[in-house]
């Protein structure tokens, strides 16, 4: 036997709201929306039982302003900076019960594991919020390659071995994997491998 509930909600599926409680009014101002993200935000606040309503209000107070930092453009932003500001609230959370003074070993690496696993979405949803506002990385490939007679080019993947080159010591730390020889108009062009210096 199916529920009259669900055969309502797909029924208001085409029209929001209808899901709502009837005489309830939805505020679809600037104001109204933003009211209703802060309230989310502020739902995102863990809530201590021993704090007092002026640590609480702080609390939310301080999640309200990391949101506000995000400074969220669009309705994505909007939500994904919710978001964030949850996933820092859980993080941080896990971090203070494990460093209770009475907190076990097991406990407190259980909460360690749950903050580290927080941190990567973290990380993750600052990658997603540069990615939308279009800063993220950016990669180039190369497909064709023109040199002229008496030009030079480097054909291949080019890495650096994870370290800067410090002017002290002058070692180069780019090397050449050459995957295909260079032809430049009628002169066959040399091709070389170039190995770092070792310091």
């Amino acid at each position: 036997m199916t529920d009259k509930r669900d055969k309502n909600v797909s029924k208001a599926s085409s029209n929001p709201a209808q899901l709502l409680a009837p005489g309830v009014r939805v505020d679809a101002s600037d104001d109204g929306i933003r009211g209703q993200r802060l309230r989310e935000v502020a739902d995102m606040v863990f809530h201590l039982s021993n704090a007092s309503e002026e640590d609480m209000m702080a609390k939310i107070a301080r999640a309200i302003e990391l949101y506000e930092d995000l400074k969220p453009a669009d309705g994505l932003e909007g939500m994904l900076a919710i978001q964030m500001v949850g996933t820092h609230e859980a993080a941080t959370e896990c971090l203070r019960r494990a460093a209770l003074q009475n907190q076990t070993f097991e406990g407190r690496d259980l909460a360690l594991k749950h903050a580290a696993k927080l941190m990567a979405l973290y990380l993750k949803q600052v990658a997603a919020l540069d990615k939308h506002r279009g800063k993220g990385q950016q990669k180039v490939t190369v497909e064709h390659v023109h040199v002229a007679p008496g030009g030079q080019a480097i054909v291949g993947n080019i890495e650096t071995n994870g370290r800067a080159a410090s002017p002290a010591s002058g070692g180069s730390t780019i090397e050449q994997h050459v995957e295909v020889p260079v032809e430049t108009g009628g002169e066959k062009a040399t091709t070389r491998r170039r190995k770092p210096k070792l310091d």
